[in-house]
């Protein structure tokens, strides 16, 4: 009997892998200056692809997520220190895998490094001894001194004080995350300010949480996988069209649209007016 009791029970938890979070619901840590990835709307709330993701991640599973955004470096303490469960977005690096355990890749974007325009520098060979901006704890401070250990990482908490950086002369050079720090240049208005002279490998967002909590882990995967590549796409593409490979198919159905629409316009009243005669 006692076997017989027992039994659904160990069946439905099988089956829910997320009942035990449905009440409660997760802390996703996440930057809250990185836009379009992730950063706080003019009305406060969180905003971007990471957010829409785990918003999507929580409509598959049942499970609520609360958004925690802070500075970059913030996020791996809060998830380190307990304050949230789940880092929403980040890159590998051997550093950070001493206390968090990884997710299977969700999205892949690369890096970037630009100079200030007016700058002889042509060539990352050309950079040793010089500052170059990146955020601070981020995947490309850690690769500048693990791989180019010529150079000097200036770091800089946030990206908007990143490109600041570069437009006051504080450095020359910067080095990140392709999406944001165009996205961050574009929005300032200071496209035609910097250009690029290198880009970086191809790198892979994980979620992660604390070395150890592998029911949570599973979970995290467990949903993730919900959410196909296909759904990651037009995600995404709400902030940054086309992503990491360039399409202009939204551009084509908007032209499509528009000419539908204005030939709509311009045949109405010539039908309209048919019919009156």
């Amino acid at each position: 009997m006692a076997f017989l009791f027992c039994y659904p029970s160990s069946s439905v938890a099988e089956d829910d892998p997320f009942g035990a979070y449905r009440s409660k619901g997760i802390i996703v840590a996440q930057e809250s200056d990185m836009p379009p990835m992730s950063f706080v709307g003019p009305s406060g709330r969180p905003k971007g692809f990471i957010i829409d993701l785990w918003r999507k991640w929580s409509s598959e599973t049942g499970v609520p997520v609360h958004f925690h955004l802070v500075e970059w470096a913030e996020t791996l303490n809060a998830v380190r220190e307990g304050k949230a469960d789940v880092h929403g977005g980040l890159f590998y690096t051997a550093g950070r895998d001493r206390y968090l355990d990884y997710s299977s890749p969700f999205f892949v974007s690369r890096g970037v490094v630009l100079v200030v325009n007016g700058s002889a520098i042509t060539d990352i060979s050309q950079l040793r001894g010089k500052n170059v901006g990146v955020i601070d704890k981020s995947f490309y401070d850690a690769l500048l001194r693990e791989k180019y250990p010529a150079l000097k990482p200036y770091p800089i908490e946030n990206t908007t004080r990143l490109v600041e950086a570069a437009v006051n002369g504080e450095v020359e050079v910067v080095m990140g995350d392709y999406p944001t720090v165009m996205h961050q240049i574009g929005s300032m208005g200071k496209v035609r300010f910097f250009r690029v002279i290198e880009f970086v490998s191809d790198q892979y967002y994980r979620a992660a949480v604390a070395q150890g909590n592998e029911v949570l882990l599973t979970m995290i995967e467990k949903g993730l996988e919900r959410i196909d590549k296909e759904e990651r796409k037009v995600l995404f593409e709400r902030w940054v069209v086309g992503g990491h490979t360039p399409s202009r198919s939204w551009l084509a159905s908007t032209i499509v649209i528009s000419v539908l629409s204005l030939g709509l316009a311009l045949l109405v009243p010539f039908v309209f007016d048919r019919f009156r005669r």
